[in-house]
């Protein structure tokens, strides 16, 4: 089988880690306890995430992914972590996009694949459920936020950008009353959760700018269906959850 090519993504400026640290794997890891030895806690960013959009609370689960993705970048050669965030930002689109996927656990082993498939499984869930089940995207935050804290050699940067990130979200990505008879059927998920936010939204350095995230967007999309991602759902997977209009489009 021709290996499919890797994603077009790369680590994007705001993931500041220095290249030596992050060869050393500092923390302590045991794939039969994991977030046993967790220890930050995730109070203060779900009490803050309560204040936003659902699609925001998607969006920033997928940036903290990201750290995670990007901690371990040369550390491991698989695809998946990357195809799994490329076919997540599209999911921030409509949750439906992101295919339901469940991967070999003891193919995902040891202090870095441990890790990864801890991310990818979690991330998924919540995005796979988050929309209808709150609960689900929440305790996705909670485990990749602590998971993040576990494993980054440093967590200064990783902490001031959090803080950056949730006061712009705050300011521009308020909690939306949604009524369950609008789709009664879930054929239009994507369109019922507010603003769309991309990896440009997550820069610090950045101002806001909604059509910088469109673009990134549309350029995931793009990527996904050319590399054939396998974590982005087919047409026929779309069809079989009922989704109307024509797929991979920007609402």
């Amino acid at each position: 089988m021709t290996p499919l090519p890797p994603s077009a993504l790369t680590c994007p400026a705001w993931v500041q880690l220095d290249a030596n640290a992050r060869r050393s794997l500092r923390f302590v890891w045991d794939d039969a306890r994991v977030d046993a030895d967790f220890r930050a806690d995730a109070v203060p960013l779900l009490d803050q995430s309560a204040r936003l959009s659902v699609r925001a609370r998607m969006a920033l689960a997928v940036a903290l992914y990201e750290w995670l993705v990007w901690r371990f970048d040369g550390l491991q050669d698989r695809p998946d972590p990357v195809q799994v965030l490329e076919a997540s930002w599209c999911a921030t689109v409509d949750p439906r996009y992101l295919v339901y996927f469940e991967l070999e656990r003891d193919e995902w082993v040891g202090p870095i694949d441990g890790p990864l498939w801890c991310g990818m499984t979690h991330l998924s869930f919540g995005l796979n459920n988050g929309v209808r089940h709150e609960g689900d995207l929440y305790g996705a935050l909670s485990f990749l936020y602590r998971l993040v804290m576990h494993v980054l050699p440093q967590r200064d940067g990783f902490q001031q950008w959090l803080d950056h990130t949730l006061k712009r979200l705050a300011a521009v990505a308020p909690p939306i009353p949604s009524d369950p008879l609008d789709d009664l059927f879930d054929q239009r998920v994507g369109e019922q959760l507010g603003p769309l936010f991309g990896r440009p939204t997550f820069d610090p350095g950045l101002p806001r700018d909604e059509s910088q995230d469109r673009a990134f967007l549309a350029g995931c999309f793009t990527e996904s269906l050319a590399t054939a991602n396998p974590y982005l759902a087919t047409p026929g997977d779309l069809r079989d959850l009922d989704f109307e209009g024509e797929p991979y489009r920007l609402p």
